[in-house]
């Protein structure tokens, strides 16, 4: 019997997989916030028009998706986590790409997309790099 305070090898690997879940919670999170956020910001006034709202909406559904699909299955799915990192760095560029005008209450939606983007993509390259250094010590057998 292990002692208080000490931590037994399956104790080690349930904190591990704990913390290699969080990134994903976070991608979750945010996934979530852009459902909410594609009804909350007028898209309709922004030069993007409904192609920004359909935007935030799509990047929204697919990184919620992939990241509950990641916290229920994280070993099986650990490549899935490449989809968040692309959906991350294609928010950080389409207020660009589709247009978003800089100026009053409609910067909301093209800082909206920039900010969410961003933490997408360091959440999801978090994410990436930590399954695959445990895969590649897996197959050393640590």
């Amino acid at each position: 019997m292990a002692k208080i305070g000490t931590a037994t090898k399956q104790g080690a690997r349930d904190q591990k997989m704990r913390e290699g879940r969080l990134p994903i919670a976070g991608e979750l999170l945010a996934g979530v916030w852009l459902l909410v956020a594609a009804f909350l910001f007028s898209y309709s006034v922004t030069l993007a028009g409904a192609a920004g709202f359909w935007n935030i909406l799509v990047c929204g559904a697919v990184i919620t998706v992939v990241a509950a699909v990641r916290l229920v299955a994280p070993r099986a799915a650990g490549w899935l986590g490449l989809v968040n990192v692309v959906a991350g760095f294609w928010l950080i560029v389409s207020p660009f790409a589709l247009g978003y005008p800089p100026e009053g209450h409609r910067d909301a939606a093209k800082t909206n997309a920039l900010v969410v983007g961003v933490l997408v993509a360091i959440f999801a390259v978090t994410a990436v790099t930590v399954a695959a250094r445990r895969k590649a010590a897996a197959r050393r057998g640590e």
